[in-house]
């Protein structure tokens, strides 16, 4: 067979899918200081860092294990504490010039954990919540002067150096030609180059001249119009041209007209300016969705600053790394009990914000060119941790264009999605588009569930819907979905994964409504991809502009990775270059699905080329899933996760796992109880034992030949 990313013929056919290494960028290895450098050539074939010579490293790499296996996860830690570091150190600093650049060196260290993470196949850690800028010092062996900005520099300094120092002393301790004495002086020399950076940057400081993370590259990355001819703002875009007196927003007994929605947010753009909002700084909405929501949302694009929408419930951990990842200006939440120094100062409570809202008195939208960043949404990537997709102004000129031409929704309707608006798929297809139609948006605060579904569409009797298959089954299952066109629904959207046609024709038959289902992503906003009753397979939505990657591929019908252009395409992601580089390509997204086209020239969905896989509308990594279930659980062999569909044909997760002799019960009660730690759409449906998880010659896992399994299984 071929590879499906680079059609180089694999040595074995038998083991199905599986992609190459062909993709990923060319390695080299300095013979003199160990450092590992990316990139198809170097200058005169020497090192960046010593001038030794260079070797090509051939092949994928292999995942460490033993004693490299720790070196690498040190290197998180480290990479991880930096960060913490520079994002606090901003923080903390009264520098205009220092905040921005020692947000560039954080940016700097969140690069270089997803080099890590792409170089070795491994998720990255949790961040420790107790770096400080004055552990930092500590650890440095540095005097914590927090009014001294040179201070700040020398302390970022003798991090890089006490982690190159830690890393050559493992090298030196390590055993003679071990492949941990090779990484560890690998990890060494990057450290070192990263000092070396840092004072190369001191030095321009001390001096006045423009550093490489300075005022020039910011200004590179977010440009300014030279007049006001062009200039936009997304949230005024959205709200202007309507009826006052219509109604735009319904939660619950609450609700607010146009007219009364455009004043709320030109008075919550007052409210963050003078908190110190300034173009393109960052405003946290950790809210349930509601009025309260929406509000702080545009009025933070009002005001020009860059709003990222958290999940209310989103687990510390990952709060935390978010934190450190963006160094917000504001944030709003319910309560800041899970909010560390220095960002708890930046809290502000929901009640507190509506007082000053209230109290405010409206400004005028801040216009702006359209690629400056406008919001954030939050995308799982493969590293398992959250990954900032960076949207533009641009994104609210024709961000209704699908609701309009493919859906038909109008300022009559009423919209309501199941999914939370921390979500790409609701907050677009329902908000942003509904709000730029006129129409009126329903909001529910609570966490869906089959019955919260019925109850609010019974309740606010919306005319579309827009939901996720698990949910339209579970609604089919518990007898709730007749009860839906009788409230008044005319039409249903799917999207968020793959909608079975078994499911769709079982839909209609109960309810009578048509169905619409579509494909999109974070990374586009609207649904690119849509199918109507009738259509042969997914077609392209209005205004997308599509291409097969491999055409040869489509034209033969093999699976094909499909490039997008769309108006409301992405900025790209937030220190992720190499995931930018292999999803964004010649102005295009180039999402890792795979699709084969059909005879009426449509596509249909045929997975994607990697691991990652959706549940519930979530990606899942099925490598980290096999970690989080099977480090150290006693009795273990080994352990796979596969994708099965279920008897309604929506995808789930089993699990099989090789037990030593007798202890099957033990390991299976170990696995539930861990099961029940994870995320609902990370836990596996079904457990199963197998005697041996099947491979080829070559030691590759054969996730297929378990799925076969769940016939008789399940």
């Amino acid at each position: 067979m071929l590879c499906p990313r680079c059609q180089r013929p694999l040595a074995d056919d038998s083991e199905g899918p599986y992609i190459c290494c062909a993709g990923a960028p060319m390695q080299w290895r300095c013979e003199g200081c160990g450092k590992l450098s990316e990139g198809f050539a170097l200058p005169y074939g020497r090192c960046p860092q010593c001038g030794g010579a260079l070797q090509l490293c051939e092949g994928e790499r292999a995942v460490p294990g033993g004693a490299a296996l720790h070196a690498v996860r040190m290197a998180f830690e480290i990479e991880l504490g930096g960060r913490a570091f520079y994002q606090r150190a901003a923080a903390d600093s009264t520098d205009p010039a220092l905040r921005q650049l020692f947000g560039r060196f954080a940016v700097m260290e969140g690069e270089h954990m997803e080099t890590l993470a792409r170089r070795y196949h491994l998720d990255v850690p949790d961040p420790s919540p107790t770096f400080r800028v004055e552990v930092a010092a500590l650890f440095a062996d540095v005097a914590h002067r927090p009014q001294d900005p040179d201070n700040l520099f020398r302390i970022a300094i003798a991090l890089e150096r006490r982690a190159a120092a830690f890393f050559t002393e493992h090298a030196d301790a390590a055993p003679a030609g071990s492949a941990e004495a090779a990484l560890f002086r690998e990890l060494a020399a990057e450290e070192q180059e990263h000092a070396s950076t840092l004072a190369t940057e001191l030095q321009r400081w001390q001096q006045g001249r423009p550093g490489l993370f300075g005022a020039g590259a910011a200004a590179a990355s977010s440009p300014v119009a030279s007049s006001a001819e062009g200039l936009i703002n997304a949230a005024a875009l959205l709200l202007q041209g309507h009826d006052a007196e219509r109604i735009a927003l319904v939660c619950g007994d609450q609700q607010l007209t146009h007219g009364e929605l455009r004043d709320r947010v030109a008075r919550a753009a007052a409210v963050w300016r003078a908190r110190g909002l300034e173009r393109g700084h960052r405003v946290a909405i950790k809210l349930p969705d509601g009025l309260d929501w929406v509000v702080a949302f545009l009025g933070t694009l009002w005001a020009g600053g860059t709003a990222v929408a958290v999940n209310p419930k989103i687990p510390t951990p990952e709060w935390h790394y978010i934190l450190d990842e963006a160094g917000f200006t504001v944030i709003l939440a319910e309560s800041a009990d899970d909010t560390p120094p220095p960002w708890r100062d930046k809290v502000v409570l929901v009640d507190e914000g509506r007082r000053a809202v209230s109290a405010a008195s409206p400004v005028a939208p801040r216009l702006v060119d359209p690629d400056t960043p406008a919001f954030w949404v939050h995308s799982s990537g493969t590293s398992g941790k959250p990954k900032a997709v960076v949207h533009a102004h641009r994104f609210a000129r024709e961000v209704e264009r699908v609701s309009r031409e493919r859906l038909g929704i109008t300022a009559e309707d009423r919209l309501f999605a199941s999914s939370r608006l921390f979500f790409s798929y609701p907050q677009t297809n329902s908000l942003w588009a509904g709000l730029k139609l006129g129409a009126t948006v329903v909001l529910d605060p609570q966490w869906p569930t089959a019955q919260s579904v019925a109850a609010t569409v019974a309740a606010a009797r919306p005319t579309v819907l827009f939901s996720v298959p698990s949910l339209y089954r579970l609604m089919l299952h518990e007898g709730l979905a007749p009860g839906l066109a009788a409230a008044g629904l005319r039409l249903c959207v799917s999207a968020g994964e793959a909608l079975p046609q078994s499911l769709r024709d079982a839909w209609r038959a109960q309810t009578g409504l048509p169905m619409v289902d579509g494909y999109g992503a974070s990374e586009t906003l609207v649904l690119v991809l849509t199918a109507c009753e009738g259509d042969d397979g997914l077609q392209p939505s209005p205004g997308v502009q599509l291409r097969p990657l491999d055409a040869e591929a489509a034209a033969t019908g093999r699976p094909t990775r499909l490039c997008f252009r769309v108006d409301m395409q992405a900025l790209g992601y937030l220190d992720r270059p190499a995931a930018q580089a292999d999803s964004f390509r010649d102005g295009a997204f180039c999402p890792a699905d795979l699709f084969v086209a059909t005879a009426g020239g449509g596509w249909r969905f045929a997975g994607r080329e990697d691991t990652l896989l959706k549940i519930k509308g979530r990606w899942v990594n099925l490598n980290d899933l096999e970690e989080r279930l099977g480090s150290g659980t006693p009795g273990l062999v080994e352990g796979a996760a596969v994708r099965v569909a279920d008897a309604d044909g929506i995808d789930a997760l089993a699990y099989f796992f090789v037990a030593r002799e007798g202890e099957q019960a033990a390991v299976e009660q170990a696995l539930r109880e861990r099961m029940e730690t994870l995320p609902h759409y990370q836990r596996p449906r079904w457990l199963h034992t197998v005697e041996a998880i099947p491979r080829t010659a070559t030691g590759k896992m054969l996730r297929r030949k378990l799925a076969e399994l769940m016939g008789p299984v399940a």
